[in-house]
């Protein structure tokens, strides 16, 4: 157990600035602070998982793809699928988040569900737009 799961079984909730960026464009490096909570069931495709890998690395990416007892995951700046992640290594899931004093509350913010659909549609389209972004020099910060 790392020392984001105890924090956060300690008190259900866990606040951070991300310090990576595979969630960019999404969730900008430095420059938003998330809030997690305790899934309290399966996540749901889109959500965002905050996890364990087997070298014990915490990470948050998003659900791609549900199965019986594992998911799919991608970071957002990502186009290649990390597949099979167990169930049991998911001990959070983003909630929200903040950019500045305002809140983006994941599963009340309508911009924020469309601008994720819009980015999940494909991760063709989304390695395109990515080179494309690269290109004109917009990079993750």
């Amino acid at each position: 157990m790392n020392d984001y799961e105890k924090a956060l079984q300690k008190s259900g909730v866990l606040s951070f600035t991300p310090g990576g960026n595979s969630m960019w464009p999404i969730i900008k490096n430095k420059g938003a602070t998330v809030i997690i909570k305790t899934p309290t069931g399966d996540l749901k495709k889109y959500d965002v998982a905050f996890y364990r890998r087997d070298d014990s690395r915490a990470v948050l990416h998003r659900v791609m793809k549900v199965k019986s007892d594992s998911y799919d995951m991608c970071g957002d700046s990502q186009y290649i699928l990390e597949k099979d992640v167990p169930k049991t290594s998911v001990f959070g899931v983003l909630s929200g988040y903040y950019v500045g004093e305002k809140y983006i509350d994941c599963s009340k913010s309508v911009s924020y569900k469309l601008m994720v659909r819009l980015w999940s549609f494909s991760l063709f389209f989304r390695h395109v737009m990515l080179k494309a972004l690269r290109t004109f020099g917009i990079k993750p910060q």
